[in-house]
């Protein structure tokens, strides 16, 4: 539900903020938008951690806690890095979508924010490899993470700003994709008791309902990433500012006569 309001102010925001032509109305929907912008990430990447980390399951397969047991230790630190990687990807699309003023105010803060987001990472991918349990070494999609967060930070600083967004989008992918692999096969695990896990056997739908979404899904998944290039192709150029008007020449003065 939480996810859901943020989603709804992100929606009013953009729409709101420039329907009024005052500094406090468009003070008031810029921090509406940074309110729901910041609770979508965050609220996804907690419960995300959730799964791993493990809440109160029973038996039967349901929850049993309240609210504030949803908020877990590793579940906010999820949160707390997914949103530090969403800032600094947002930053370095912002540099490669703008100019001049716009884009160096987002230089500036993509630089204060990626070796912090690099740092965050990797004790991200720590505490995940030591919740999973799987033996000393980083897995793979760990290792990955680690060495794109730092990627990113480095090519932030060295203005590659291109290469900077594809290492914080290969961050973001391996760091939920390490999630997802630890987790494996388990699908949510059970703070209660082992025996009471979510797995990929005893919690999948039936076997109809699974062909029917595979075949959706075989039809409808190119469909929906030719459209997200279409899109991204149609607005590949930056934005840039419109230029400004030149000065109206004013009305020669009348000279009088004689």
């Amino acid at each position: 539900m939480l996810i859901l309001i943020g989603l709804i102010i992100r929606g009013v925001a953009f729409e709101y903020r420039g329907k009024r032509d005052s500094d406090r109305w468009r003070t008031t929907w810029s921090m509406a938008l940074v309110v729901g912008s910041t609770l979508v990430p965050l609220l996804l990447a907690v419960g995300l951690g959730d799964l791993l980390s493990g809440l109160r399951v029973n038996a039967q397969q349901e929850f049993t806690g309240n609210f504030w047991n949803l908020l877990t230790a590793y579940g906010l630190a999820t949160g707390i890095a997914m949103l530090a990687l969403c800032l600094l990807h947002g930053a370095t699309f912002l540099m490669l979508k703008t100019t001049g003023d716009v884009h160096a105010a987002a230089r500036g803060f993509a630089r204060r924010v990626a070796w912090p987001a690099a740092a965050i990472v990797l004790g991200f991918v720590i505490w995940t490899h030591v919740i999973s349990g799987h033996g000393v070494l980083l897995a793979p999609l760990q290792v990955v993470a680690v060495l794109a967060a730092i990627a990113a930070a480095w090519l932030v600083e060295a203005d590659h700003e291109g290469w900077a967004f594809a290492a914080t989008a290969a961050t973001i992918l391996s760091s939920i994709g390490s999630i997802f692999v630890a987790l494996y096969p388990n699908v949510l695990v059970s703070s209660t008791n082992a025996a009471y896990n979510l797995t990929v056997g005893n919690s999948a739908s039936g076997a109809y309902a699974l062909k029917v979404m595979t075949v959706v899904a075989v039809v409808l998944f190119p469909v929906v990433l030719l459209y997200q290039g279409w899109t991204y192709y149609v607005f590949r150029r930056r934005v840039v500012a419109a230029p400004a008007a030149p000065d109206q020449p004013s009305e020669p003065a009348a000279v009088p006569a004689g």
